[in-house]
Formats: structure tokens, C-alpha cells, sequence
């Protein structure tokens, strides 16, 4: 094998290594986070059980169980900035609400909180999410908080 091929099977290689540690990277945390907003949907999922894919690396490649969870969607949310809010809400993924590329704060916030009581949480009230984080890898995404309060109900 000549130099100029070795290089070129040594470049290769360290380009495929990268493309495939970059793949299994976790994603970048965020949080925590103190976030109030009105609630204007919220869709209760129950515990399941994923089962993983052998040879995967990071959660994808392990059984797991994902929590019996809120998808919540936030409007007049307060707390974080508009990279961060665009941020959280796309690491829900296909949930998200596609926005436009943009300096501004989207309209909502989607979170994803863990309950195990579908009737917690109601569209029209107004809750305040402490110390909300949210991280994930390959395999999904996980969110933890210490405390959700409803300042108020619905209006009547």
C-alpha cells in the first residue's frame, strides 16, 4: 500500500469513527428551568414498555420503560429564552410544531411532564413547572422537574 492510499484509508476511517460517535452522542441537556405558562393542550400517555434494538448503542439498544407522561402545550409561558423554548420543543420531535427559523420566542412551548394522573392536567389552567430539565440520546428523550403547581383553573 502506497502513502498517498494510506492516508486516504486512515481519513476515511476516522471520518466513519466520528459519524458514528456523533450518532450515538446524547443530545445537549437543558435545564433546569422554571416555566409558567397556560395550558392549551394536554395529552396524557400511558407507562409503556419499549423494547431495544440488539447491537444499538446508548437507551435505543436497551429495554426500557417510558413513563406515563403529559404532552403539554404552554401559550404566555415565561421563563426561558426563545433559542431555549425552540430548543425544547423540537427535542420532543415529531410533536413539535414546525416554526420558522426565528429570533423570536414561538407562540408555544411543548414539555413533557411525568404523571401518572391523566387528570392532572387540564387545558385553561395556568401551572408553574419548577426546575424542569430535559436531556435524551438515540433512544428518546427524558425530562425530570421537581414540582408542578396550578396557580390557576380554568376561567368560568
Amino acid at each position: 500500500m502506497n502513502t498517498h492510499s494510506a492516508i486516504g484509508s486512515l481519513a476515511v476511517a476516522f471520518v466513519l469513527f466520528s459519524a458514528c460517535n456523533a450518532s450515538a452522542a446524547p443530545i445537549p441537556p437543558l435545564g433546569p428551568v422554571d416555566i409558567t405558562g397556560t395550558v392549551v393542550q394536554a395529552r396524557w400517555i400511558p407507562e409503556q414498555k419499549i423494547k431495544g434494538i440488539h447491537g444499538m448503542s446508548g437507551t435505543l439498544g436497551i429495554d426500557r420503560v417510558k413513563r406515563a407522561h403529559f404532552v403539554v402545550a404552554l401559550e404566555q409561558y415565561e421563563g426561558v429564552d426563545a433559542k431555549t423554548a425552540r430548543q425544547m420543543t423540537g427535542y420532543l420531535g415529531a410533536s413539535a410544531p414546525r416554526e420558522p427559523a426565528s429570533t423570536q420566542a414561538p407562540q408555544r412551548i411543548l414539555l413533557q411532564l411525568n404523571h401518572d394522573d391523566r387528570d392532572y392536567l387540564k387545558k385553561g389552567m395556568r401551572i408553574i413547572v419548577k426546575g424542569y430539565k430535559i436531556a435524551g440520546d438515540e433512544g428518546g428523550t427524558w425530562t425530570d422537574y421537581k414540582e408542578i403547581s396550578v396557580l390557576q383553573t380554568e376561567k368560568q
